[in-house]
């Protein structure tokens, strides 16, 4: 094994950074493996075009794939040019659209809970014709609003399976919704505080595979996020323990929270967020990322241009040399050997978007964390894409971190 190098392991698939994608199944004999002094990128998958920003690489997340059982996916991906920013936008609107027309047929015969289907369908669907739309595009806040009147039809039409909330934050608030599991009145439950990144929004789901495993479950659209960020104008503040603090003191005063029993786990850009949380804030017992980062300005704002012009607009920057001085705040030095809480970093070595390196500096740093890292957890090319089976490790790890492993 000393004679086969870094380049060789991930192009044989076996380990980057320490753990293997679990081909076996066996969940626990992974977590309990060492974890090698082993990057995270897999240069001759990413850079066709070396010496160029971000490897040459072109807007790879508008792309989708026709490998689905939902059939207005498979048409999306029929009709839609790759890499096509117009294109996106209009065949997403256009089934968005349809979506709701047949939700409003539904609603007109009384027929609520297809309505809601329906209207939550065109809820996710606008979701994603409006994602990539930048601040200035015309399209931008109709197509917003849609997506929030859709939602809100939904559970019109059913009780929400979560309570929709709106968290205290530096004077404004924060949209949320929370769920737990089934039990008996006056239980406190162990909760994990999630989030997604640049492009996420407040579009309920997700929760089922940690109530399932005893979790109560709180996702939060933050600063420089979904509602705050299209009509607050609350933009993401690099020292994220900021927010979190105003998350968790809400938290820890329901009384269904066990506040000794907090996670947090944040996607994409979150998985710098999360972590930089978890430094700042004690109560946070347990942190997981997916796509793990160290610093926003090489993981993401260098290593993926095409994103520059979100970053500008969520960290609230006049422009690109504003932007690129301001994701530079956006760093775990200095805070990364404060995480004491278990760390779980997920990542994928062929990440397009965010550089799997930072993941790998992130663990190096967090030198009093107790932490994993898995390969397979970070941005993939084609949204819709089906992901073989397996299980839902991050799930799983909370649950052992939290004690409702079963």
């Amino acid at each position: 094994m000393n004679h086969v190098s870094r380049r060789s392991l991930m192009k044989g698939g076996l380990v980057s950074a320490g753990l293997s994608l679990l081909t076996k199944g066996r969940f626990s004999e992974a977590l309990a493996a060492p974890v090698p002094q082993v990057g995270g990128r897999a240069e001759e998958e990413l850079y066709n075009a070396k010496g160029l920003p971000g490897g040459g690489q072109l807007e790879i997340r508008m792309t989708t794939s026709a490998l689905n059982p939902d059939l207005d996916l498979v048409e999306v991906a029929d009709r839609m040019s790759p890499f096509n920013p117009e294109s996106w936008f209009t065949e997403w609107n256009r089934v968005a659209e349809k979506n709701q027309q047949i939700a409003e047929n539904f609603e007109k015969e009384s027929l609520k809970v297809s309505a809601n289907e329906f209207y939550y369908r065109a809820a996710r669907f606008y979701q994603r014709a409006v994602i990539y739309l930048p601040e200035a595009d015309s399209r931008m806040l109709p197509t917003f609003h849609k997506l929030i009147e859709a939602y809100n039809s939904a559970w019109r039409m059913v009780r929400p399976p979560y309570e929709r909330l709106e968290i205290p934050y530096e004077g404004n608030t924060l949209p949320a919704y929370f769920t737990k599991p089934r039990g008996p009145a006056g239980q406190r439950y162990p909760v994990l505080y999630a989030f997604g990144g640049a492009d996420s929004g407040l579009v309920g789901g997700g929760f089922g595979a940690y109530t399932a495993r005893g979790i109560a479950y709180l996702w939060v659209d933050g600063p420089g996020q979904g509602i705050p960020l299209r009509l607050k104008h609350m933009y993401a503040p690099p020292d994220s323990e900021r927010v979190a603090k105003a998350v968790i003191d809400f938290l820890v005063s329901r009384p269904d929270v066990d506040s000794n029993r907090i996670g947090i786990l944040g996607m994409s850009i979150g998985g710098y967020t999360a972590p930089r949380c978890a430094s700042g804030d004690s109560r946070i017992k347990a942190c997981a990322t997916n796509s793990g980062a160290y610093n926003l300005h090489d993981d993401i704002f260098e290593y993926y241009p095409p994103i520059r012009e979100r970053l500008r607009w969520l960290s609230g920057a006049k422009d690109f040399a504003d932007a690129g001085k301001k994701m530079a705040e956006f760093t775990m030095e200095g805070r990364a050997d404060k995480i004491e809480c278990p760390m779980f970093i997920g990542y994928r070595k062929d990440d397009r978007v965010m550089d799997p390196q930072g993941a790998y500096q992130l663990y190096q740093a967090a030198t009093k964390s107790q932490r994993t890292m898995v390969e397979g957890l970070g941005h993939d090319v084609g949204h819709e894409r089906p992901s073989p089976f397996r299980p839902d490790i991050i799930a799983d790890w909370f649950a052992k971190q939290f004690g409702t492993a079963s």
